[in-house]
């Protein structure tokens, strides 16, 4: 039987609607809230992760979120939630290894192993899409991506993890091959170096075969790519000085220490590859000015071996005249003092480029800072000191006011350095002296100076008895 109210209170009863819809005491009703289209999408992109990682085979799912990933400019939230999906999903695939044919699978397990390749290539090439474009953010999210693919291939089984990284079609040389040749991807060139390459010893080194590899093929590249991939290596500031510095691994770490990524020497040879690959390149004027400027800090650092080919390359430059000779010349230098390589005609070299074109040029000031460095052995001969003192001179009674300011001091710098050369500024007569014996009338009818101006050997110039 119903229950008895105790206090007959009219309240506790149910309240009525009125004839607009509201409670008798002018209350809306609550009303359940409305799904959003991007609400929709974000749990169908969801629900469709959910259906591969529960049913690997259900590689339809897959497409469907290709589907999304391709529609990136007209929703590129959908499409970036998507991507972070697909990759999840493939990441998961390579984990379990659903992508690794086993020894008893039949036709049925390898065409579905098939088609999810072919559906994780395809996010692959997609994701290479968004890094040539002009949206930043975009480029890094797909790096990010990418890598965290590299990541899963890298911490595979040591001997597919290094497979993985070296095949052309795997995600590394994939990407390293796309940051070459797009040329609207140096926001994702500089923060993969700056990101991965600077902070893990094993990407720097497979980054480092890939490059080689590339432009070993060479097919469909250009101007461009050769500056890019000159862009990927001039960046490379961290070079290792023992092998007790390689210890930082994006993938796992190498069991045994017999491995090529523990080698110094295995580091330095592909280095060495790399950028001799780029030498035998057909590069410009313009490529060869700036590997010139990287020469003494980011590549003499890896060469322990092939110096000759380096000596080669630095000689072509120093042939081809202008500022690149200058450069050249730095690099020759630091062969001669750090790895003992012997290049008689170094001095001979720096003298011809005393002329007026380099008291003229925008790297004056470059020059004699390195003529400085060139110059400052105390083991150096007089007779050659005197004629880059000579020579210089004599172009300063024709150089430009900005010149003849850095002449005057560095001569008075370079004459304190080597004591055995002040006799140049006052030579004091006296008969023993060939220059006062030759020319005994020299009070009253003067001399002739000795030094010979195009002489182009500074040892034979007779600057010491001018």
């Amino acid at each position: 039987m119903p229950g008895i109210l105790i206090n007959g209170d009219e309240s506790r009863k149910r309240k009525r609607l009125d004839d607009s819809g509201k409670r008798s005491n002018g209350v809306k009703p609550r009303k359940a809230p409305k799904i959003t289209k991007s609400q929709d999408v974000a749990s169908n992109i969801v629900e469709l992760e959910h259906t591969v990682r529960d049913s690997p085979d259900q590689y339809r799912s897959l497409d469907k979120l290709q589907g999304y990933v391709a529609k990136v400019n007209e929703d590129s939230e959908a499409a970036t939630l998507a991507a972070v999906s697909l990759c999840r999903a493939c990441c998961r695939l390579i984990a379990n290894q659903n992508l690794v044919r086993g020894k008893s699978d039949g036709a049925d397990e390898v065409q579905i192993l098939q088609a999810l390749k072919k559906r994780c290539q395809t996010y692959l090439h997609s994701m290479i899409t968004w890094l040539d474009g002009a949206d930043e953010g975009r480029q890094s999210t797909a790096l990010t991506l990418i890598m965290r693919l590299v990541k899963e291939e890298a911490s595979q089984e040591a001997q597919r993890a290094d497979q993985a990284c070296r095949v052309s079609q795997g995600a590394f040389v994939t990407l390293v091959r796309a940051l070459i040749m797009q040329s609207d991807a140096a926001g994702a060139r500089e923060e993969f170096v700056e990101k991965y390459v600077e902070e893990h010893d094993d990407v720097r080194y497979y980054m480092f075969l890939a490059i080689k590899q590339v432009l070993s093929d060479a097919s469909g590249l250009d101007s461009a790519s050769y500056s890019n991939a000159l862009d990927l290596l001039s960046r490379i500031e961290g070079v290792p000085d023992s092998e007790d510095q390689l210890e930082d691994w994006y993938g796992n770490e190498p069991e045994t220490g017999t491995h090529a990524l523990k080698s110094l020497f295995a580091h330095r040879r592909a280095a060495q590859e790399a950028w001799l690959s780029l030498f035998r390149s057909p590069i410009t004027a313009e490529h060869r000015k700036k590997i010139l400027q990287v020469t003494t800090r980011q590549i003499l650092p890896w060469f322990s071996t092939k110096l000759e080919i380096l000596t080669d390359f630095l000689t072509d430059s120093f042939n081809s005249g202008g500022s690149n000779a200058l450069l050249s010349l730095q690099g020759i230098f630091h062969l001669i003092t750090k790895n003992n390589i012997d290049y008689p005609e170094f001095y001979t070299k720096l003298y011809s480029l005393l002329d007026e074109d380099v008291l003229h040029s925008k790297h004056r000031s470059r020059f004699f800072r390195l003529l400085d460095t060139f110059l400052a052995s105390s083991h150096l001969p007089a007779a050659l000191i005197a004629s880059f003192v000579k020579r210089l001179a004599r172009l300063s009674l024709q150089a430009p006011p900005g010149a003849i300011v850095w002449i005057v001091p560095w001569t008075y710098n370079i004459l304190r350095q080597h004591p055995s050369c002040t006799f140049m500024l006052h030579r004091t007569p006296h008969p023993s002296h060939l220059i006062y014996s030759s020319n005994p009338s020299y009070a009253t009818e003067g001399m002739s100076d000795p030094f010979n101006a195009t002489e182009p050997d500074p040892m034979a110039t007779h600057a010491i008895d001018s």
